[in-house]
């Protein structure tokens, strides 16, 4: 069985180490300071012996498996050897896991939504709740609360007591496992089941930060973003900001409004630019009906044409534009020969097709009038 120094001191960061199995790219050792991916915290990284390790999992009994990096040479049973772990990777997971536990504890304290699943990654953390929705004020009051634990800084400890014990607590969360459990606590705020692994005060989960939420299984998802990473994104929302408020000329407080603006016009003229593109359609498209079949190239969007073709016109018409669309009206037998031929790709019913095809506008028509006057 291997000894999970994680739980007696989460801040160690290398100790020396001895394999006593093997099992595929993974090993086994005496003890180990890398914790397995569980809980929604991911696994750790590391080295051993210079050996690059990329995950840890848990095997058979929950036993720690080192994932080595694929195509390294897997160490012999009885290999000693140094074991370091990739600190920033597993401090970084150690402040997001316990930014988790304090938003979770204060949704659940200040407004009576539990949490029914959770998520750590790489762009912040996410909560789902059990509830059908969450106003947005509600949760930065949330956003707010953690940020003054923070700053207040309360102790973060883990304990373990019998289960008999740990259910007398009455926690927010019904406890998943048997046997003893492993209790986490944040100083006056919470009291949870976990066997994770966490900073020591909530001093150092550094910032909070809600980016928003989504629905899930009839249920509200949030998201957020704590330490650095919660930094970077007020930073980022910050030169966002500054950035708009120089293009739109105007305030910060006022930048929804011009954009607003800019988006009504920018509406209105393209639905003044689709008019003029059906006005031009219509005239080159009665210009062009003087020949027969039609074979016309448009610098304007074929989708202009739709709506304007002539029903009581019997012969094959073929608009192509400069952007690589077409628009066929005919029979469909016809058209499936053209996508045949041309590589053509699209589709429609009665009568009406349209799709796209590679290559020139003038070569495309070239080579569909050849199809075309073949099958006449």
């Amino acid at each position: 069985m291997t000894e999970k120094l994680y739980y007696k001191n989460a801040y160690s960061k290398e100790i020396e180490a001895e394999v006593v199995a093997v099992s595929g790219s993974s090993i086994i050792l005496d003890k180990t300071i890398f914790y397995p991916e569980g809980g929604g915290q991911p696994g750790d990284s590391g080295w051993f012996n210079g050996i690059r390790i990329i995950d840890t999992q848990k095997g058979e009994d929950e036993v720690p498996l080192h994932i080595l990096e694929k195509g390294s040479a897997v160490p012999e049973v009885g290999t000693k050897g140094k074991l370091i772990l990739d600190w920033d990777h597993r401090y970084f997971y150690m402040q997001e896991h316990s930014a988790q536990h304090l938003v979770s504890a204060l949704l659940f304290s200040m407004h009576g939504i539990g949490t029914v699943a959770v998520h750590q990654g790489t762009d912040g953390f996410t909560i789902e709740t059990n509830a059908e929705d969450i106003p947005d004020e509600v949760l930065f009051s949330v956003e707010d609360a953690a940020s003054k634990a923070i700053i207040e800084g309360h102790r973060i400890w883990q304990d373990e007591m019998e289960h008999s014990d740990a259910e007398a607590l009455h926690m927010r969360r019904s406890i998943k496992v048997e046997g003893r459990v492993k209790i986490v606590h944040i100083e006056g705020i919470d009291e949870v089941a976990c066997g994770g692994v966490h900073v020591s005060n909530t001093h150092e989960i550094g910032e909070i930060a809600y980016t928003g939420k989504e629905r899930i299984r009839s249920h509200v998802r949030t998201m957020w973003k704590c330490g650095n990473i919660a930094r970077d994104f007020h930073r980022q929302n910050m030169d966002i900001v500054h950035a708009l408020s120089a293009l739109f000329s105007a305030e910060s407080k006022d930048i929804a409004k011009e954009a607003e603006r800019v988006i009504a016009e920018g509406s209105e003229m393209k639905r003044n630019i689709r008019k003029l593109e059906e006005h031009i359609a219509s005239l080159e498209l009665d210009k062009a009906l003087c020949d027969a079949p039609v074979f016309l190239l448009s610098d304007i969007p074929v989708s202009a044409y739709d709506g304007i073709l002539p029903e009581e016109y019997t012969y094959p018409i073929l608009v192509a534009d400069t952007a690589g669309r077409l628009l066929f009206y005919g029979d469909g037998d016809l058209f499936s020969k053209l996508r045949s031929e041309l590589q053509i790709k699209g589709g429609g019913r009665n009568g009406i097709f349209h799709g796209s095809f590679a290559g020139p506008a003038a070569d495309f028509l070239a080579a569909a009038k050849e199809v075309i006057s073949g099958n006449a």
